[in-house]
Order: C-alpha cells, then structure tokens, then sequence
C-alpha cells in the first residue's frame, strides 16, 4: 500500500520522478502458498557481461557502488533508492523475493506456515543468527521492531505494511497501545502474527526491507543507530557513516550465507551521468546507465541489469465526470495516445508501451490483457468522436507540474486534439494535485503507481476496488470485487494469476484508466563482477556477487 505522495523503495532515477498514489491493501505475491522450503536457497551467482579490461580491489574484494547520496539508514525511515540498497545489505527480514525463482523465501525465517484460513502466520527462525554485534536475533528483536513502526508517536510512512495486523488500528491511529496485540513469541525462536482478516500471501509484504529486527539497545544510543546500525544481515557497517561521504560496508562472516566479497564501497555522485564517467574509467564497478547509454551498455557489459520495474504510468478517468460518463469518450481517449512516443520521445527508452494495467515484470503478468485499447488508431478515434455530441468533445487534462509530465501531458493534448477534442492542460503544485484528486472534480488525471512487492494486487485493489479510498475514478464493480477478493485469499499461484487477470480484463472492458507505459531499471556491472542479480524491485542482493582478477591484473 502506497500513501499519496510517497515514492515506492529502491526506485532508480527514471522511475523516482513519478506520483505515486495510494494502495489499499497489501500486496499479493503469486507465489506463496502459506508454507515454505525449511530451508532458503542461496543466493546464485549468475555472470556479469562482456569482458572488458578493468582492476579489481588491491586489498581483497572490494565492490564499488555508484549511488546518489543516501538520506537515512534507519530502517523505519529509508524512502531513496541509495537508502534502500544499503539498508538491503545491512539487515534480512523473515522472507526475501527470489529473482530466479520468482517466489517469496525464507531469509531469516527459515520456515513458516499458515493457521486458521490464513488469519495467522508462525514464522520459525533460523538457529544461530546473530547481529552483527554478536547477540542473538530473537522473535522478540521482530516484534520490538514492528511495534515501533507501528505506534503512533514514530509517525512512520511505512506504517501501513502492518495495518493487517491485529490491533493496528489501536496503536497507529489511537495511539491506545504500544504493542501489536496480533504479534506474539511464544519462544525465542517463534512468531506469531494473526492477521484482523484472511491474508494467504502475507510473507510477501514481509520482504519489505523496512521490516527488519533490531539490536533491544539500538533505540538507546539513536545517534550510533543512525551512523552506523547494526543489522542482522551478510554486511556489516565498517565504520561510522558521515553524510556526504563513501560508506563502506564489511562482509558479516557470522551470516548464515556468507558473502563472496569482503567489502562493498558505496560512492556517492550527483547523477547517473556523472558516475557512469567513472564506470567507464574503471572507478566503480557498478552503477546506474544514463538513458543516452543504454543501448552502448547493453552491447558492450551485457543487459543482465536491465531489467523491468513494477512502475506504471497511467491516465485515469473520472466517472462521475459529465463527458466521461460515456464510454465511447473513454475508448476514444485511449485509442488516440500514442504511447510509442511518450516512451520513445519522452523517456527514451526507459518506458515500455503498456499491454494492460500490471506492468511487465510483474508475476502473472499478462503480455496482451490490453488488447486493442492500447493500440494507437487515430482513424478509430475520429469515428467515435464524430458520435459523440459536441458539448461532451471537451477534456481537460490535470497534472503536477514540470518535466516530464508536463511534456507528457503535452504530447497527450495533441494526440486528443488531433481527433477532434478541444483539450486544457492543467498543471498543480503537488500538494494541491492531492487535493484535487480528493476532491473528486478532475476528469482526466495523470497517475504514476509503483509496487513495493511483486504482485498484480497492488496495481489492482487500490485503484479499482469500490471500497478504496484511492480508486479517483469512481470505478465501481462488484464482479471485480468479488475476483480481487477472491485472488487475494486463493492458495495456488495458478489460482490466483488466473483470478486477477480475470478482474483486470473486467477493469478494461469498463475503460476507467488509459495506460502510459511501465518502466525499466536500467544497471551495468563490469566484467569483473560476477553473481549480482539485479531484480524487478529496483535493487540488488550483493551477497553472491564476487570478483575476478582481469586478464590485466593477471599479468
């Protein structure tokens, strides 16, 4: 669940630039069916590219990560990509996403299973887990954590992950209680959570990197907490971190899964541009690839990190506007964007033309739920104008300001004008684009969602569930309700891929939303660097990355 104005974790630059509006209830993955392997598989190597000269860490291995400065580094609090990707190396909550597998793990759970028609979770921790510091990570270090995040007086943002939980309401909005009372430990090795309703693929919301254990006396020193956490996971922090400068992570020897690498060197840079210089000269290892690069990158480091991201763009239509009460008006929106152009023109190459509502990437993903919606035909478009009477020809576009939404809402104006609409364009501060969409008065308003989990739920629920206080265009069905709910409690991946793309062909036929385009993450690593799998989350797991001594350090 996204809350208006908040961007989704570990969001590459492209992408960081959207509105993300809200979700309404967690997210889904298709994978999960209530139990899991005893045991977590590793992390596989995979390799990194074409070989190209490059020089490798004098003093054991040592990676080299291009990053925009990041922001914080306590878990409740991290929202930037840079934030993001560290806290990820720092810290393992009970499940993780698999890339290759495609499915929810176990991380520091290394089991759980489901009670009571998936209103309660027992997680079982791993034996021997360790903080960095050496003392145990106990089901109580969880619970600790997940009750701050949730308590009121921490004004967390990413309180929402909990709000399933079973006295949610009384320690976020109340603020009657500090304690969780669907959380409990029986042992030190056993968690309980009960759910306050039916939730079967709750242990993907638990791949959030922000529900994560921490140390019982991290909360009593808060300035070594925010300098330099200790966490639980396979780095360590090798040293107090000072804004502005490098952070340098060490390898935990005492993870269950111990790294490859001995050391991983975050570099702070201004931009993509500015790093990939020193990409190129050997400097860093790995980093972002500027949208003038992509093409040169893939061929020359392989497109191993190019991969997509769960981030649409959309238009959404208001119902209960006058002109869009009429289907033929919504139909012909859609049939005259022409969403190769946005992609290509306006995000070169970084948006992908849309093939429904979830976008590319996503588990379950459906490769033509759109059909002809999202074909550009302007011919097709003019006929259906043509029917419509002239006082309903009108549209007026809303938007929040600046590039590149406003050069989209442009190209968007265009497309509708050359099929015969009169069209206004309207763009609004942030905040007041917040509260107009609340208000309920604008017609055609544009829309950026990015997923948190890997889930066709998120991009769904939200936006077209009746009862969401997120779903601006009115959109309301209780067929689609029905098959939402209904995926969100099935057992089976099979299930529940074939129950939400039956609701998001339902959604379409209805043409309450126009899409854009989704997105992709673009990254590239040097040759050197083998193992780092970059996923559809935006990030990677330096874990089972290693380095290779060149050919010209051999010499």
């Amino acid at each position: 669940m996204l809350r208006p104005g908040r961007a989704r974790l570990a969001v590459p630059l492209a992408a960081a630039l959207l509105f993300i509006a809200s979700c309404d209830d967690p997210p889904t993955p298709p994978a999960a069916t209530g139990s899991s392997p005893s045991v977590a598989p590793s992390r596989t190597a995979t390799s990194g590219g074409s070989p190209t000269p490059a020089e490798t860490a004098a003093s054991g291995s040592e990676l080299r990560v291009a990053v925009q400065e990041p922001a914080v580094l306590d878990p409740m609090r991290v929202q930037d990509p840079a934030s993001v990707l560290v806290v990820r190396q720092l810290f393992e909550g009970l499940t993780r996403w698999d890339q290759e597998q495609g499915e929810v793990v176990p991380a520091a759970a290394k089991s759980w299973r489901t009670r009571n028609g998936a209103t309660t979770f027992v997680f079982n921790l791993r034996d021997g887990m360790t903080f960095h510091d050496g003392s145990p990570v106990t089901s109580q270090d969880f619970a600790a954590a997940f009750d701050r995040i949730a308590q009121k007086s921490s004004a967390a943002d990413i309180a929402y992950t909990l709000e399933l939980v079973r006295g949610f309401n009384d320690v976020n909005q109340f603020g009657a209680s500090d304690h969780l009372v669907g959380i409990s430990t029986p042992d030190d090795k056993t968690l309980v959570i009960k759910l306050s309703r039916p939730y079967q693929d709750f242990p993907a919301v638990l791949t959030h990197p922000a529900l994560v254990p921490i140390t019982p006396g991290a909360l009593q020193d808060l300035d070594s907490f925010l300098t330099q956490p200790v966490g639980n996971g396979p780095f360590q922090m090798a040293g107090p971190w000072s804004p502005g400068g490098a952070l340098e992570l060490e390898a935990f020897d005492g993870f269950y899964d111990p790294p490859s690498i001995d050391r991983i060197l975050f570099i702070p840079f201004p931009d993509a541009a500015v790093s990939w210089l020193q990409f190129l000269d050997g400097e860093v290892d790995v980093a972002e690839v500027p949208s003038s690069e992509i093409e040169s990158a893939g061929e020359e480091f392989g497109e191993g990190g190019f991969q997509p991201l769960l981030a649409g763009y959309y238009y959404g239509v208001n119902l209960d506007s006058p002109n869009f009460s009429d289907r033929k008006l919504r139909l012909a929106v859609n049939r005259a964007i022409d969403r190769e152009v946005i992609a290509d023109a306006i995000y070169k190459g970084t948006m992908d033309a849309p093939r429904g509502i979830v976008p590319k990437g996503m588990p379950g993903f459906g490769s033509d739920i759109c059909g002809s919606l999202c074909d550009h035909s302007p011919s097709s478009a003019r006929r259906l104008i043509k029917k419509l009477p002239k006082r309903e020809r009108t549209v007026t576009i809303d938007f929040t300001k600046g590039d590149p939404h406003g050069a989209v809402a442009r190209s968007v104006q265009e497309d509708l004008k050359a099929v015969g609409l009169t069209v206004k364009v309207q763009g609004h501060g942030f905040n007041k684009y917040l509260e107009l969409l609340r208000s309920g008065d604008s017609s055609l308003y544009r829309l950026g969602w990015i997923a948190e989990y890997p889930s066709p739920d998120v991009f769904l629920t939200p936006l077209f569930d009746s009862g969401s206080p997120d779903n601006h265009s009115s959109f309301a069905s209780k067929q689609v309700d029905d098959l939402l709910g209904r995926a969100r409690k099935a057992g089976t991946e099979a299930k529940q891929v074939g129950l939400y793309r039956r609701a998001e062909r339902a959604i379409l036929a209805d043409i309450p939303i126009a899409p854009i385009g989704s997105f992709n993450s673009f990254w590239a690593a040097r040759p050197e660097v083998q193992g780092l799998r970059f996923d559809v989350m935006g990030g990677f797991d330096a874990a089972a990355a290693s380095i290779e001594a060149s050919e010209d350090s051999q010499e």
